[in-house]
């Protein structure tokens, strides 16, 4: 069904792609992805930190993760030696107009979007995958197509747009985020943290975040339960509610600073 070519006329020297090597169906399953199944998790600073004392593993670590959840990231076993298992899901280049997405039941098999000619190459957007957070967050991209957006930001989930045309073709993990909008809104400029055994799941800045930026917004009451900001003392927190719920930052931000807020009053 599949083959795999050289693209380096394309991409790059050395890089390869895979095309149709027979006519595929709309709908058609063509390949099974088990990357999540046998990859270590990891979080965003665990990565960041393996990076910092292994620096000659950065472009591998952050091309061959992907992402399943906030701040969780599935990376090849093989990240030592910078081999990626020989499976070939991890060909599949982005495109801003692709032709295959993710089956919305597991998210681990691409299928056609539609009907794929021979020789044409197999593509889909890596924003299916991944959100703001990403460790490709930034990547130029080379579609080349009518529609390119230039540079990957992985924000298109927002989109309206997007979401209508692509949502049965996301993964678990990004339909969930949709989703979420509606309840859990937060700005481009933040992510959050995952849980732990001393610490629920909490929001911190990806970026520089300016005094007055709105940064996230409730829907429901202003509830430490309604939203991943944590809760802070007067004097500690970093951000205010104003009247229309909306999540303000009191001061200049730094990357990494918590979101907080003083929820006295506010319950």
């Amino acid at each position: 069904m599949i083959r795999i070519v050289d693209a380096s006329e394309k991409y790059g020297e050395g890089q390869q792609m895979i095309v149709a090597a027979e006519p595929i169906a709309a709908g058609e399953k063509i390949w099974w992805c088990p990357c999540s199944d046998d990859g270590f998790i990891l979080s965003r600073d665990e990565i960041l930190h393996l990076i910092e004392l292994q620096p000659h593993l950065r472009n591998f670590l952050c091309w061959y993760s992907h992402m399943t959840e906030d701040d969780t990231y599935v990376i090849p076993r093989t990240f030592a030696t910078q081999q990626h298992d020989d499976d070939e899901c991890v060909l599949f280049n982005h495109s801003c107009e692709p032709n295959c997405g993710f089956d919305s039941d597991y998210g681990q098999t691409i299928v056609a979007m539609r009907s794929i000619s021979i020789g044409e190459e197999l593509t889909y957007d890596y924003s299916f995958l991944e959100t703001e957070s990403s460790l490709i967050r930034g990547l130029v991209c080379e579609c080349n197509t009518p529609s390119c957006v230039g540079t990957l930001m992985f924000d298109r989930y927002r989109d309206e747009e997007f979401q209508k045309r692509f949502y049965l073709y996301m993964s678990p993990y990004l339909q969930r985020r949709v989703r979420e909008l509606k309840t859990k809104w937060y700005s481009t400029k933040c992510f959050t943290r995952s849980a732990t055994d001393e610490k629920r799941k909490s929001l911190h800045a990806l970026e520089w975040i300016q005094a007055g930026e709105i940064v996230a917004r409730f829907s429901g009451p202003i509830d430490i339960d309604n939203h991943f900001i944590a809760k802070a003392s007067k004097s500690e927190a970093t951000c205010m509610v104003d009247a229309h719920k909306q999540v303000i930052s009191l001061y200049d931000l730094p990357p990494q600073s918590e979101i907080t807020l003083n929820y006295h009053g506010k319950l």
